[in-house]
């Protein structure tokens, strides 16, 4: 996966969400509604083209850092697969990630200013 520096440049470390502990009292959705967002945003990024109106819709309407990290954890890990879609070129990835390959620098642009009050690296 790769982590857009601060400087422009990108690395291939991944940030890790293991030291985030959901706090189920911040929580402002159930985990059904964690899990259609994050089925959403699969939907939106599946096979050729992203749907970013649906990205930045579904991200909208998550408020707080705790339901964010409630989707991460619905999505779980899923199979990116590069060029041809062929399974031996794909590696399993969070929704990070998968967000990271689907959206350009202007389209992570859009998203991170929510991303950083969470706190969560993207």
């Amino acid at each position: 996966m790769f982590k857009r520096n601060p400087d422009g440049t990108s690395s291939t470390v991944a940030p890790s969400l293991k030291d985030m502990v959901l706090q189920k009292e911040n929580l402002t959705i159930t985990p059904s509604d964690a899990a259609l967002f994050a089925n959403t945003l699969y939907g939106a990024m599946l096979d050729f083209g992203t749907d970013e109106k649906t990205i930045y819709s579904t991200i909208d309407k998550i408020q707080t850092k705790d339901d964010m990290l409630l989707v991460i954890k619905a999505f779980g890990m899923k199979m990116y697969l590069w060029g041809t879609r062929a399974a031996f070129l794909g590696q399993n990835y969070n929704l990070i990630g998968w967000l990271r390959f689907e959206l350009d620098d202007k389209e992570i642009a859009k998203i991170k200013p929510k991303f950083d009050s969470w706190g969560i690296p993207l």
